[in-house]
This record gives C-alpha cells, structure tokens and sequence, in this order.
C-alpha cells in the first residue's frame, strides 16, 4: 500500500512515505518490524490530519496570498502542486487522502496483527507465524522438519506447493527482467544485472545458509526500494522543472526517462528535438517487481523450503547420473545392432554354406545315376537321357572346367546369375525352424482407434462397444490376475460377473433412438481411444528419457533419505546399495530356489526376470551378465559336480518359466511399479532364449573370497552399466511416498495424463526448444548479433556427442545476455541514430540494421523467450542429471604436468566407465556369457572428454615451448648482461623491443593453439567416433530440401529484385528463365544429388565439409547478399524466412545424421520401414512422381559397390517395391480382418461402385457434354468491336463501304428480344439478347468512288452487253477482343450475285448520267443482302438463312449521287434497305443483325480447341486404353500378385541389400541368382510363398 501511495502520488509526501518504508524495511526481522510499527501507525495518523489541514487552507475572507505567490517568489504552479501547499490557484488534491487513509488501515490492522501473534490463546488456534532461523544451514538441515514433504506429488495441493515453493524464484527473476526491459533508464540496467546474477547463480545460491540467501535477496530489494525513492525525488525535475530540463538538458530526461506521471501538472508543448519518454516514466513494475520480491523473501523463510533445498542437493549429487544412464544405454543400444548384424551375416553365411553342400550332393547324386543309366541303357528316356549328359560332359570337357563347381570364383558372373536351381531352397525349412524356435508367444497388442473404428464398420457401434468392454474386462482380470498371486478365487468371480449380462440380451430389435444412442456413445468412446491412443504415442516418444527422470527420483529420494537421517549423501551410497540387492537377488536365486518360502521365490523371480530381459529387449543386457557372474562363480568343483546340482534343481526352474501365466504359480512375474509421471504397467513376457532356460539363474554355493574380491573389481561399473529401463525392472527401491505418488499420478483424468505426455515430450526434447527459439529469434531479427547463435549451434552443438557440453550452454547463455546488455544500452534516445528511427527503419544496409542495435518496440522480447528457453533446458539438464559429465575429466586434466596427458587418458577411461575391462572380467568369470569381438572398440568420447584432452596436451605442449623460449630469454638476459658496456642505448632498446615481439608471438602462438587444437579434436572425434549408434535421418533431409525447392519455384518473386511481375509462370510462359531463379534451382538441385552421393558413399568427412561450406554459405547468402538483391530487409521477406527455417531443419537432421554416423546398411527406401495403409498410398506416390524413381535407382548404382548390372539392379528394386506392395496389403488384411461369408455392404457398393459407374459414364460423355456446356454454362459473351461492308460491281472500283463502331453498335434490348424470339426456332435457343448485336450501318459509302474514265467507259459497256455475266459482291468482316478466348480477330464471309438484265441497264444508265430521271431513281437489287449474320468464335461468318422469310436475302436500293456544287465531280453511292427493320424504319440507311458465338473461357481453351471428335480421339481413348489395362490381363499377373506370405521373398530381398553392404560381393550374386531362379520356377514360388504353420 505504501509503494501505491508513493506511485499515485509521486510528491513531497511520498517522499517522507518512501523515506519510511526504507526505515521499516531496513529492520530486516518480523519481530524487529512488530517493534516498530506502532510508531508508523502513529506517523501515518499524524501525516493524514496535517494534510487535511493543509486541504482546507486558509479562509479566503482576509485577502491575503500565500507567500509563495509574492511577486519575488520563485514557485511556479507544477512546483506548488508537487510541494503539496495551500494555494488558491492550483488547490491541492483531495483525492490523495484516500490512498493515505487505505494505508493507514491496512498498517492498523497489520498493527493488530502484531498484537495477536503475541496472544498465546490465538497462536494456539491459528498456528504460530514464526520465521525460521537465520543462521540454519538449509542443505545440511537434518532435524525433524515439522511441515510434511511434498516434493512428490500426492495431491493437486502438492502440485501448487512445488508450483509455489520450487518454481515462483524463476517467476521472480522473469518479472525481474521485464521490470528492467520495459522501460528504458539507467536505474533499469540494474535490474537486468541482477536478473543475470541470479540466473546464472541462483541455482549454487539457493545453497548456502539462509543467511546467505537473504543477504543477497535483501539487497535485490534494497536496490529496488531505492529506484522507487529515486523516482520519486526525480519527480520534481520531472513534474516541475520540466521545461528548463527539455531546453537546457535532454540527455538527463532521456537517461533517467524523466516524464510526469500524475496527472495535473501543465507539460510544455511536444518538441521534435527532445521527446519526453511518457510512456517509460512510472512506477508500475517496480511495485509489482516489490511485491514479488517479499514474496519469494517470505518463501525463503519457510520451512517448506527446506524440502525444496534437500532436492537440490539430491540433485547435484546426481548432477552426472543422467548421463551416465543415457550411455548406458547408448552402447547397450550399439551393442544390440552389432550383434544384430553379425547374426543375421552369420546365418546367411551359414544359409549358403549348407546350400553349397546340397549342391554337391546333388551334384555327386547326378554322376551317381548317370553311371547307373549309362550301365543299363534301358528304356528310350534314360537313353534319351544319357545321351543329353553325354552331350552335357562333352561341352564340359570342351570348356575344361569353366563351369565347375558353381560358387569357385573363376566362373563368370552371367553364369552365375543364370545357374540358380532347386538346391537353393532346400534349406529353408531348417533356417525357419531355427527362427521359429527364438520366438516368443507375444500378448497381442492392444487395439489402436483405427481398428475400434474398422470393427463397427464391419459389424455395428453397438457391437464394437461391447467387444471393447470385453477386452478392457479381460484386461482388468489379468491385472488382477497379476495381483492376486496363490489365491484362486479372482478369475471365478470374473467369470460370474461376465456371465449376468448375456441374459439380458434378448430386448428386442433397436429402434432409431437406440440406434442414435449407440452412435453417439460410439463415437464419445472412439475420441477417447483416439486421446489414449495418442497419449501412449507421446509416452513412447519420450519412453527413455521418461525411465531415466523415474530413476533420478527414486535416487533422489534414497539420497534425501540419507540427508533426512543425518548421513551425509553421496553416489557411492547408491551404487553399493544396488550391489547388495543384486547380491541377495543373486544369493537368493542360488540357493534358496528349492525352498518355497516367498523370499526366495521372489529372488528367483527377480534374477530370472534379468536373465530374460535379453531375450525381451533382442540387447545384450547388463544384468544378466551380473547375475551369471555370481551364479557361476565356483570354479573349484568340476563341472559334473556343477551339472549334477543343476539337473537336481532344474524342476523348480523350469516350473518357474513354462508357466508365467499360471496364477497359482510363484513364478508369474508382477509388473514393477514405475513411480513415474506417465509410465505404463508394461506387461513383458519372460522366456530365456537358450535351451538351459530354467537353470540360467542356478548356482552353485559361491567360495567367499572369490566373491568378496569381485565384488571390489566387477561390480562397481556394472551398476554404473545398467541402464534405466533395466533399474526400473528389477525393482530396487521401495518408498511409501513414491508408491503415493505413483497412485496419485496414474488415477489421473484422461486429458491431465495427456497434458503430462505432451510436458514430457517437451522435456524430452527440451534442446530442440531451445534451437527452434534461437532460430526464431534470429530470422525476426536478423542481424550480426543474432547470427552468431545459430552457426553455433550447427557447427558446434547439433554436432557434440552424446549431446552439447555444459561450455556450450554456457556460452549461449552469457551470449545472449550480453546480447541483451548491448541492445539493451544502444535504446536511450540520445545515440544520434535514434534520432530518425522511421527513416532508416526500413533499409538493409543501414549499419544499426545490420548490427542489430536499431531502436525499435519489442527489442528485446524474442530474446527473453530465448533466455527463458536456455535455462529452462538448464534447469532440466541439472535436474536429470545431464549437466556436469566432465567432473572425472577435470580432475584428471588438472594434475601434474608430467603426466597430464596419461591422466586425461584416465578420465576419460574412468568417466566412461570403459566396457573392455567388463567384457574380459565376463568372459573370465562366466560360463556362458560371450561378446563378440568388436563390441570392445565401440566407445565414443564424449565431446568434454574431447576437448579437454586436446586442452590438456596442448596446455602441456605450450608448457614446454613455454620453457624453451624462458630459457632462451634467459641466456640472452645473461649475455647481454656481460656485454653492457659496448653496447648503446639505441641497440638495448632494439634487444627489448625484440624480446617483447617474441613474447607477442609465443603468446599469440599459444591463443591460437588453444583455439585450434581443440576444434581440430573435435571435428577428429567426430569422424573417427570410437562407437556410433547410427542412425538414417536421409529422407527427412531430401523432404525438407524438396520442401525448399518448391518454395524457391513458387516463391521466385521473393528471390528477385522488389517487383510485383516477376511471377515464374509469366516469365516461363514468355520462355525467358531468370538468371538468380535458374541459379537457386540448380544449387538446389545439386546439393540434393551431392547429399545423395554422400548419404551412399557412407562418407562422413565429406559430408561434415559439406555441412561447414552450406551453413557459412547460405548465411552469408541470406543475410548479407539477398537483402541487397530484393532491396528489402530479411525479417520483412517472408519466403525467404519459410526457405530459411526448412534449411535449418535440414542442417540439423545433417547434424544429427554426422553425430550418430551414416548407417552400415542402407536398406530400401525409407517408406519401406514399416508395413501399414499410410506407408503403402506414400510409396506408391512417390513411385508415381515421374523420373524420381529412375533417377534414384541409377544413381544408387552408380556409387554403391554391386556385382550386378543396371538392369539385373533396377529388376531387384522392382521385385522389392512390388513385393513391399503386397507385403503392406497382406499386414492390414490381418489388422482389419472381413469375417467368412459376410456380403460386402450397400455403403461399399454404391460407395465405391457406383463411384466409378458415374466416373466411367461420365470420361464416355464426357466430349459432347464438355462442348455443349463449356459455351453455354461457362462460356464469355463475346460482341463485336467493328462491323464493315462493302460492296462491289464486277470486281471493279468498290461502290459502298461503310462500318459501325460504338455507338452504332447496339445490343438488342428485352421488348424486342421477346418480340423477336416468339417466332423463335431451335437456332435461337442458344443465345441470349446479350450475344445479339444491331448494327447500323450510315447509308451514304465512306469513301468517294474514285474510278478512271476508260475503266467506267469498259464497265458501262459490260453492263449493256447482255452476253456476259454481271454479279454484284457484298462482303461483310466482323471484329472482336482476342483476349476473350476467341480463335481468330476478324471473321469475314462474302456473297456473289448475278444481276439480272433489266437491272444492268438501269445501273448503266445511272452511271452513264445521260438523262436526269435515271440518274436519281433508285435501283433496286433484289435478294442479295443477308440481314442475319451469324459470328462464331473461328473466321469463317455465315448468313443465317433460317431466319430470313423463305429463305431469300432482302433487297437494297442503290443510287450514285453526284457533288455539282463544286468543280470536283466527286460520286459516291448512296444504299437503303428496303422491307422491314428493328431501328430508324425511315432512315436512308443499312442494318446488319449480327448472332455473336460464346467462346470458351481461357482457361479451358487448350481442350475446346480439339472439337468434340479431337477430343474423342485423344482424351477418351487414351483414358479408355489406361482402364482397360485395370481390367483385363489381371489373370496373367495372379502369379505374382495373390501370394499369399510375402516374408521370405522381402527378407531374400533384404538380405541382397545386407550382403552388398558388407561387401559380400560373391553372396550377392548367389542370393541373385536364388531371386531370379524364384521367379522363373513357379513351383518353388508356390512353396515359398505359403503361411507359416505353428
């Protein structure tokens, strides 16, 4: 209240207000306070009255001013109001009272508060409010602690404890941080420097004695009280100074963001020079920032914060467990796939090798029976025979070995190819019973929601519903089952109840209500499955790092269990604690399995569960190794004595693991409880792989010394070797508050257990949060400061193995906050380019721009998503143990000199907990346990290692170049100390001078070193890693470089100069290619080809140059050169920012792909991983892309080894594609099984067939219905732009030419449409009175008729010479807008008509001009001028014949009229239509109607451009010929397509791809050749294709 009052008022009186909450604040202690507060109540009153008294003011009756109105006084009206004086002019605000008096109640009743807690009777009711000891020491804090643990959640209110208690510190510091962001002023730098202090050392402070805390903690608020004050006394420059400020000194406003913040005081005009910063004045965030700060202080001394602290220290114990975990797992994971591999190389080795025996049975069985026949020579096909293999030896004999025994290298590979037979298959059967025996009985899985939803399409909702309630039912039972172990009366109960409902299922058919309920029901039932569905998606997502946070917490737990006892907690503890539990499980299995007493069952549970984790997981794992070594540990008996114990125990064993399902049984095995947020009961079942399944945990009684120095030497790094999945197995560590915890967690509601996956998911990936952000930033910003991060992070981070170090967390962290610091500094308005932000704002190349230093809103708020990104990744880091993995590595770095490197060696040793000295204590120790050779090399260093060895070796290099020049300098030192006498001062002043460049050198020599060496570490680590779990990531990579590559093609504008035009498709259409387009493209292109070679070629260093040379390039490109090319800014280019961020996703799957190492076997395609609906329609997509499959093919071949030929290449990857094709159909027929007998449903009938009905009907109908729609339904109304006529006699000088444009061009209005289309005929039903235009047409020619008096004498005479013929042409051109679609601008047509005799001699006489009377009577020429014109789209104009009146044209009259008034005798024709007209019946005129054609839109011009019978030709029949090949030839190809069991064929495919990968060359060719042989022989395709009985 009091921090209100001060930020309300902001006057002397919150001065005095300010100055006392300092008082009271300094006090520190409640107690302390309590003894205060009655004096501030006291004040507060006291203050209250006298302002009071101030407001009322003297009467104004006497007449007398205030002395601060004298005409001397230097008070002006601002100054008064802040001074809060009585005053006649400026009153001052009553209103101000209010905010003193809610303080003064709120410190009255904090004032009784005080009092109660004094009161025995209330603290007995109400709890006492006690703060804890100050000097406590938190993390040793050992006493009963009197508030309850709530660290694991047991409750929501636990939830809000941990919310409160653990998180608000983080809260705090972000409030922090935006108090100091907000605004800008020197007094918020503070805030951010405290903001990174805490950051950054907050997590080591919460460590130290509460004192500690405090003292820092009090100072923080101290600091923040002081702003408050400060603002409060600048408030009087800011309120009443003002204006002498804003002339005089704007730095000063600028830098202390001096504005006034009540309202009330006058403010000078706004000034362009010097703005006031209104808006970052105030005190708002500092208040909030205060209450924030005695909130967390209150939190500090709280006894729950206690738990909070015991945490920690848990956790920073643990600091490197996570790593070491996630190692584990990673060499159990590599080791998995070695082994994986060498088995299946060695059962195909094994596969060939017997086939190659068969060969020479079968060989020798052929000679065998040729000798016999050719003995008897009976019968004419035994004969027939002989003389063939007589024939056969003789080609032999002339090819003298060429084709021996048919795997010895000397035989040609066509040969080879070719020679597949029967003998190859024959051991098939003993290979697959071998496979068939490794199998286990798996549960099957539960249903996915897509099955739920298949099963009531098949059979009904109603039905589906009940067959899940079933499913859950029997699940329920068998977790009971589980449960209940020894008493038999679960399953009974089950069955009864399942039994009741059946009776009840006669109701009567369903009527529509029911049928609705059951839809609905089904559907609620199926969302739920669906978010189950998902949630379990997500959980396996993160399933590992899930394990690896449960163990943590349960050793988190172990380890404040030891603090809680006063123990001091150390790893060590854990690890000898899981020593003795494997001992005893170890011990208990040994000996005590014939007793049935429960704890050796269990023992034998456990031990058995460990052994067979290896068959469960397909890993070799750890445990069993542990378990074996202490079962077979006596080596002094014989091994009869041995065999002799195990056959007499066997019986109990092999009860123990033939009947895992038996209830009654102590042998079935209980799901271990997981105590973690979101994981599942995970049902595994347990059967050994090896035929001593039951005697693997047997034992004989171990000699005690033997075990006592084993258990010294093994078993330490075993326990550090056991991954998290298999700690969670066995059970290690029970606690009543975990088990809770677990309850709570797993009765959660559906949607929370989502939410937690979807937390999990995050956390698991937590640095792709971070990476995505640092992205983020740097495409909104783009500038020098930001770009540094993401090249990191490509170069350095994505490339570290396992993952980043802590150095490289560290340095985005520091970075980003100095970033912060910088930009930070540069936003004060006195810096001269703040001074025209809007000017620069937008130009790329304007230095602040390019640095990122420009002053702009939101400067910083990508930044502190990025900060708040960072250290929630820290936080994460440290809490599951992945932050410090190089403490073994620092102390072995940080020894003597003289063997620094040996000892970096060491660390590195130790801290990887190496695997060799394991492999040879097991294969030492233990019977049974093998590893194959190579698992041994199969360590990777881990990236600190990495670097602190090379830092050490050069350290100790630097060392010793360090002492040689010493010495040197020494002895130079020496001898000039002898010769100082001859030498002058100019020469010793060169010898110093010398002496320091040396220095200089060695110096810089040493920098550069420490810089280089490391870095060239790195890069050697990473490509020679000491083991790589590999990994194939090079689909998602082609997808996003395709994804890029359609971005550049349709996105080419952004790409170019600034400029609206330049669209790709306009510019293709044009056929002109862009250069920067064309550029892009085939960089584009070629980087994909190049990542191809490398992905193929297995090269990593060629792909870790490639990485190098793109990131520099491509930032470089689109940061410094494209903003200059588009003349805009990258944050305002938002293709270039989509292209930018899928680049990223690319180099980060490179990255990923460097880390892990490419993949010894490139099998398939990527699609062909797994075998369901979605990756069947994709294959088969990109199947259909064209040329991409071809170019793959043949570039596959190109850089992979093969013996095989480009087409023996592109028929296998046939065979494979067309194989995976069935092998996907034949797996959902099986997960979405048709019941027998069962018609197909009228849905799928109509649905699907009457689908294709319509599609067929319609390609048959589709021409005639295309052309007659396209015109009438889409077609554009085209009319005419120009109507001409012209006329002519006998091909002489033209009479008449006259045309119509505009105005003389009228469209038919309604009243004469409909007049005109009652007569209508089937002609008209086309069109509409938009397509038919009027033309009038003057009556008087346009042009004089200029013809020569001979030609007029020659015309006269012919028309008078009835002998010959005389015609009359009249021709007519109608012109339209091209752009609409039309075929041809002008269509155009003329007529020709002979005139008859009568006719000739009047035009004669007309011309001739003899007489007066014939020159000026009309003549009139009958039937020659066509009034309806009909104007299709193509040029070709005809007369429309049916709508003139019998059929015969109209007449016209003519007349030559002659200008007499001038000398000039210039003629010209004048025509008139005669009969009826539309327009001006009187009018001495012509009048054309014209019928306009619609024309095709533009778009669908290319098709109607063939005519209807073009497009029957092409269209339809090449359609036609493509169904036809659907439907007919199906029975040719049921060979081949209606294989019932594909496996065998896809794994002979795979196992091609296997033997090529590993260089198995002349294998290849066999398994070839057994390909091709399959295909030819149908037999043999039958027998191998069956189902695999049982």
């Amino acid at each position: 209240m009091s921090v209100n009052v001060i930020g309300q008022r902001m006057d002397f009186y919150a001065m005095i207000h300010a100055c006392w909450l300092i008082a009271v604040l300094y006090r520190r202690r409640r107690k302390a306070i309590a003894e205060i507060w009655p004096k501030y109540c006291c004040f507060l009153a006291c203050i209250l009255s006298f302002q009071y008294l101030i407001c009322i003011g003297f009467p104004p009756a006497p007449c007398r001013d205030y002395p601060w109105r004298f005409k001397g006084a230097s008070f002006n009206d601002n100054i008064v109001k802040w001074l809060y004086f009585p005053d006649f002019i400026v009153r001052p605000n009553p209103v101000f009272l209010v905010y003193d008096f809610m303080l003064l109640l709120c410190a009255s009743l904090q004032r009784q508060i005080f009092e109660d807690e004094n009161k025995a009777a209330v603290r007995i009711m109400a709890g006492d409010n006690v703060e804890i000891c100050m000097n406590l020491d938190a993390a040793s804090f050992s006493q009963h602690n009197p508030v309850p643990d709530f660290i694991h959640c047991r409750s929501y209110l636990d939830m809000s404890k941990v919310i409160i208690f653990s998180y608000l510190f983080w809260f705090v510091l972000t409030i922090i941080f935006i108090t100091g962001t907000t605004r800008i002023s020197i007094f918020c730098m503070g805030y951010l420097v405290a903001c990174f202090y805490f950051l950054l050392f907050g997590g080591d402070l919460l460590l130290k004695p509460i004192k500690s805390i405090l003292r820092y903690w009090d100072w923080l608020i101290a600091y923040n009280v002081f702003v408050i004050t400060m603002k409060n006394i600048l408030s009087i420059g800011a309120c009443g100074y003002i204006e002498k400020l804003v002339q005089n000194s704007c730095w000063l406003i600028q830098a202390f963001s001096l504005a006034c913040t009540v309202k009330g005081y006058k403010m000078p005009d706004d000034d362009s020079s010097c703005k006031l910063p209104s808006g970052e004045a105030g005190i708002i965030w500092d208040s909030i920032c205060f209450a924030f700060l005695l909130l967390q202080r209150r939190v500090f001394m709280s006894y729950y914060f206690l738990h909070v602290v015991a945490d920690i220290k848990a956790s920073q114990i643990l600091a490197s467990r996570g790593a070491e975990l996630f190692q584990a797992t990673i060499v159990k994971a590599v080791k998995a796939r070695i082994e994986e591999e060498k088995k299946s190389m060695d059962q195909l080795k094994r596969q060939m090798d017997r086939i190659k025996a068969r060969q020479q049975k079968y060989k020798k069985g052929k000679e065998r029976m040729l000798s016999l026949t050719q003995e008897s020579g009976e019968g004419q096909d035994i004969q027939k025979l002989s003389e063939e293999d007589d024939e056969r030896e003789a080609d032999k004999q002339k090819t003298k070995g060429k084709k021996k025994q048919w795997w010895r290298p000397w035989v040609d590979h066509a040969s080879m190819v070719r020679s597949g037979d029967y003998y190859l298959f024959e051991t098939d059967s003993e290979e697959e019973e071998e496979e068939e025996f490794k199998k286990e009985d798996e549960e099957p899985p539960r249903r996915s929601a897509f099955q739920f939803v298949y099963q009531a399409w098949i059979t009904d909702p109603k039905t589906a519903l009940r067959q899940r309630r079933k499913e859950k039912k029997r699940s329920a039972r068998e977790e009971q089952k589980r449960r209940r172990k020894g008493s038999g009366e679960g399953p009974v109960e089950w069955e009864d109840r399942e039994a009741e409902p059946v009776k009840k299922k006669s109701d009567g058919p369903d009527n529509i209500i029911k049928r609705i309920f059951n839809i609905l029901k089904f559907t609620w039932v199926l969302f739920l499955a669906t978010v189950d569905s998902f949630t379990t998606w997500l959980n396996s997502i993160s399933r590992e790092h899930i394990d690896i946070s449960t163990v943590l917490r349960i050793e988190r737990c172990m380890l404040t269990r030891e603090i809680k006892k006063g123990n001091v907690p150390t790893r060590e503890s854990i690890h000898v604690y899981y020593q003795n539990h494997i001992m005893n499980l170890s011990r208990e299995s040994g000996l005590d399995t014939i007793d049935d007493g429960p704890g050796g069952a269990a023992g034998a549970q456990s031990a058995h569960r460990m052994d067979s984790l290896d068959s469960h997981d397909s890993i070799s794992s750890e445990p069993t190794q542990c378990t074996t070594l202490y079962s077979r540990q006596g080596t002094t008996e014989t091994i009869e004595e041995v065999e002799a114990e195990q056959d007499e125990e066997a019986p109990t064993g092999a009860q123990d693991t033939e009947s895992p399902q038996d209830p009654t049984e102590d042998g079935d095995m209980e799901a271990p409880p997981s105590y973690s947020k979101a994981v599942s009961f995970e049902r595994l079942s347990f059967d050994s792989r090896d035929d001593s399944a039951g005697q693997t945990h047997m034992a004989v009684s171990p000699d005690d010394s033997r075990s006592d120095r084993l258990e010294a030497s093994i078993l330490p790094p075993l326990t550090h070797e056991l991954t998290a999945s298999e700690l969670l197995l066995n059970k290690m560590f029970r606690d009543d508050e975990l088990e809770e915890s677990e309850k709570f967690y797993v009765g959660q509601p559906r949607f929370l257990l989502l939410f937690y996956a979807m937390y999990n998911t995050l956390v698991a990936r937590s640095e792709m949060v971070c990476y995505f952000v640092i992205i983020l930033n740097h495409m909104v910003s783009a500038s020098v400061i930001t770009l540094v991060l993401p090249i990191l992070i490509f170069l350095w981070a994505m490339l570290s193995v396992p993952r980043p170090s802590r150095r490289f967390w560290m340095m985005a962290i520091v970075y980003t906050e100095v970033a912060i610091v910088v930009k930070y500094f540069f936003q004060f308005g006195f810096f001269p380019w703040n001074k025209n932000v809007e000017l620069y704002k937008d130009k790329p190349y304007h230095p602040p721009n390019i640095i990122g230093v420009e002053k702009k809103e939101g400067y910083v708020l990508y930044d502190l998503i990025q900060l708040l990104a960072l250290f929630f990744h820290r936080s994460i880091l440290k809490c599951h143990g992945l932050w410090d993995e190089d403490d073994i590595v620092d102390s072995g770095s940080d020894q003597e000199d003289s063997d620094g490197e040996l000892s970096v060696g060491q660390g590195r040793r130790a801290s990887s907990d190496s695997l060799k000295s394991i492999n040879l204590a097991a294969s030492v120790e233990s019977v049974h346990v093998t590893f194959p050779e190579q698992p041994v090399t199969i360590r990777r260093k881990r990236p600190s290692s990495g670097s602190q060895m090379s830092q050490g070796s050069s350290f100790s290099s630097d060392r010793s170049k360090r002492g040689s020049t010493s010495t040197r300098n020494s002895s130079q030192k020496g001898s000039s100390v002898l010769s100082i006498k001859q030498k002058s001062k100019r020469e010793l002043y060169m010898e110093k001078l010398q002496e320091h460049l040396i220095k200089a050198k060695a110096f810089t020599i040493k920098k550069a070193l420490q810089i280089y060496v490391p870095v060239k570490q790195f890069f050697y680590n990473l490509i020679h890693p000491d083991y790589s779990a590999v990994t194939d990531v090079y689909v998602l990579m082609f997808l996003a470089d395709t994804v890029d590559f359609v971005i550049i093609v349709f996105g080419f504008w952004a790409f170019g100069k600034h400029s609206a035009a330049a669209d790709i498709t306009s510019s293709l259409s044009e056929d002109q290619v862009p250069g920067p387009f064309l550029v892009m493209v085939l960089i584009q292109f070629g980087t994909m080809v190049v990542d191809r070679a490398l992905y193929l070629r297995k090269t990593v260093l060629g792909k870790v140059i490639f990485q190098v040379i793109l990131v520099f390039g491509i930032h470089f490109w689109m940061f410094f050169i494209l903003p200059g090319v588009t003349e805009r800014k990258f944050s305002q280019n938002l293709v270039a920012q989509l292209w930018y961020f899928v680049k990223c996703v690319y180099f980060g799957l490179s990255a990923y792909q460097i880390r892990c190492g490419y993949p010894t076997r490139v099998l398939g395609n990527f699609l062909t991983k797994s075998y369901n609906y979605v990756n069947l329609f994709l294959f088969q997509g990109f199947r259909l892309v064209p040329f991409l499959t071809e170019l793959r093919a043949v570039m596959d071949w190109v850089w992979t080894d093969t013996t095989l030929s480009l087409s023996s290449w592109i028929c296998v990857e046939d065979i494979y594609a067309h194989i995976f094709i069935l092998k996907c159909w034949r797996e959902s027929e099986k997960r979405y099984p048709q019941p027998r007998g069962q018609k197909k449903k009228k849905v799928v009938k109509y649905g699907m067939g009457g689908m294709i009905i319509v599609l067929l009907i319609c390609i048959v109908w589709f021409p005639l219905l295309f052309m007659s729609l396209i015109k009438s339904v889409a077609g554009v109304i085209n009319q005419p732009l120009d109507v001409s006529v012209t006329i002519t006699l006998g091909g002489y000088q033209p009479i008449f030419t006259m045309s119509a444009q505009q105005s003389q061009l009228k469209v038919m209005d309604q009243p004469k449409f409909n007049k005109f289309m009652k007569g209508a005929m089937q002609f008209l039903e086309n069109y509409e009175k938009e397509d038919i235009t009027v033309a009038e047409l003057e009556g008087n020619s346009n042009s004089l008729w200029t013809i020569s008096p001979p030609s007029k004498q020659k015309m006269i005479s012919e028309l008078m010479d009835h002998n010959s013929s005389f015609s009359v042409v009249f021709s007519w051109s109608i012109q339209r807008n091209m752009s609409l679609g039309a075929k041809a601008e002008i269509a155009t047509d003329k007529l020709s008509f002979p005139l008859k005799n009568n006719t000739r001699k009047s035009i004669a006489k007309m011309i001739a001009g003899n007489d007066m009377e014939s020159s000026t009577t009309p003549v009139t020429i009958e039937r020659i001028y066509p009034y309806y014109v009909k104007a299709p789209s193509d040029s070709n104009s005809k007369p429309i014949k049916q709508l003139l009146s019998e059929n015969n044209f109209m007449n016209i009259t003519i007349i030559l009229s002659r200008d007499n008034t001038t000398k000039s005798n210039s003629e010209w024709w004048v025509l008139n239509l005669t009969g009826n007209r539309l327009y001006n019946q009187e009018a001495q005129a012509l009048e054309l109607v014209v019928f306009n054609d619609k024309v095709s839109p533009p778009s669908l011009g290319f098709l109607a451009g063939y005519g209807i019978m073009g497009l029957y030709a092409s269209v339809v029949l090449v359609i036609g010929k493509f169904v036809r090949e659907f439907f007919s030839g199906i029975s040719h190809s049921i060979m081949f397509e209606e294989l019932p069991n594909v496996d065998r064929i896809l794994k002979l495919c795979t196992d091609i791809f296997l033997v090529r990968e590993t260089g198995e060359l002349e294998l290849e060719e066999d398994l070839y050749a057994k390909l091709i042989f399959l295909y030819r022989s149908p037999e043999t395709m039958i027998k191998w294709t069956r189902e695999k009985t049982n």
